[in-house]
């Protein structure tokens, strides 16, 4: 497989996944959906439900961090002395962008995704570099 090839199948397949997993699972949710306002302001209505779940997270978790700490998080409640601060700060800092929604968006779907794929990619470069020296010293 030639480098164009891999790395374009790096950068597609992850999506392609977490867009077959939610339609997969979407008609498996019997709860009512929740309807928001998109990042354009229209309305929208979102796969997840907005209801108070025990079982599972829902909208109620983001939109009540406090509610999901005290019924679904069980590993991590002794770490929020230092998980709340860069939490509560990204948080923060994407509403302070003025357009929490786009800014969310961008940094979590698109230069966060596009750092780690260039990390890999170079990962998966300097490897067949290294390779290719041993093959040499032989």
């Amino acid at each position: 497989m030639n480098k164009k090839t891999r790395n374009l199948l790096l950068l597609f397949l992850p999506f392609l996944g977490m867009i077959l997993l939610n339609e997969l699972f979407r008609p498996t949710i019997s709860e009512t959906r929740f309807r928001r306002k998109s990042i354009t302001n229209e309305s929208l209505t979102v796969i997840n439900s907005a209801d108070p779940l025990l079982g599972k997270c829902s909208w109620i978790c983001h939109n009540s961090t406090n509610y999901c700490k005290t019924n679904h998080v069980k590993w991590a409640t002794n770490y929020f002395q230092y998980t709340d601060p860069l939490y509560f700060g990204t948080i923060g800092l994407l509403h302070s962008t003025g357009n929490y929604g786009l800014a969310n968006i961008f940094f979590f779907v698109v230069l966060f995704p596009a750092f780690l794929f260039f990390l890999i990619v170079r990962s998966i470069d300097m490897q067949g570099e290294i390779n290719q020296l041993k093959q040499k010293n032989i």
